[in-house]
């Protein structure tokens, strides 16, 4: 049986929290596993990963060679290639350029590619914003977390499948972040309805700037940016461009 994305997942914690030794090996325990049962797309992303902690750390010798073993396992993720620091940073070596060099990539794996690594940038804004919004809220409502439904045409590579999983994981912790988020929240708005509650009235009150009006404005304020997000997220999933070419091609030049 195929590794699955879970386990992918739970591989990449350390690499997701900023610790690249342990996540080298941590990824590096899993990646026997995916050579021996697949599937091979997780392979060539556990390469690439493998060779960007290698740039990270400077490690770049390490770097080039899960860099050269990914290309050869059709890893083509020619963006990825560029914009990841540690794999941009394999460019010190001569040997990155005839690596690169060998990366072929459809008009149209390459269009979705280049949507994915701007969508995980949107992620990235979206989620700073949603936790800097619900610092001051007073509700305990659940923020509401829109995401992009992943495309499903056919790739002909493995760099499409590969960068797809990458997003997925950033969907997930965008979606914990939010979660502690909320949760720091909700115990802080109840820490101060305590409080002031302390030596109120046993008759209570709900007038003008009370908290429940408070909590009131504040969840109409948070549905209004929901929805306003939710159609903004709407509106950049991915739309392939009809009639674009599968035809493999030789990747976009390095500048």
């Amino acid at each position: 049986m195929e590794i699955g994305f879970e386990e992918l997942h739970e591989a990449c914690g350390t690499m997701i929290s900023g610790d690249h030794e342990q996540a080298r090996r941590d990824l590096g325990r899993l990646l026997p596993a995916v050579e021996e049962r697949g599937p091979r797309w997780m392979e060539g992303l556990l390469r690439a990963l493998l060779a960007d902690i290698g740039g990270r750390l400077g490690d770049v010798a390490d770097g080039i060679g899960h860099f050269r073993a990914a290309v050869a396992l059709g890893w083509n993720d020619c963006v990825a290639a560029v914009a990841e620091p540690g794999l941009a940073a394999l460019a010190a070596s001569p040997e990155h350029r005839r690596i690169y060099e060998r990366i072929t990539v459809s008009p149209a794996d390459l269009e979705e590619l280049r949507w994915i690594h701007a969508e995980r940038a949107s992620i990235d804004h979206d989620t700073s914003v949603m936790i800097a919004e619900n610092i001051g809220r007073k509700d305990g409502s659940p923020t509401e977390v829109p995401q992009v439904l992943l495309p499903t045409r056919t790739p002909g590579g493995l760099g499409v499948p590969a960068a797809r999983a990458l997003l997925r994981l950033r969907q997930r912790g965008q979606l914990y972040a939010v979660q502690v988020s909320d949760t720091l929240r909700s115990s802080h708005v109840s820490s101060m309805a305590v409080i002031n509650n302390m030596g109120s009235s046993p008759f209570g009150g709900s007038g003008f700037g009370s908290p429940a009006m408070e909590a009131a404005s504040s969840q109409a304020l948070a549905n209004s940016r929901a929805t306003t997000r939710r159609e903004a997220v709407r509106a950049r999933a991915f739309c392939p461009t009809i009639g674009l070419s599968t035809a493999p091609a030789p990747a976009p030049g390095l500048t």
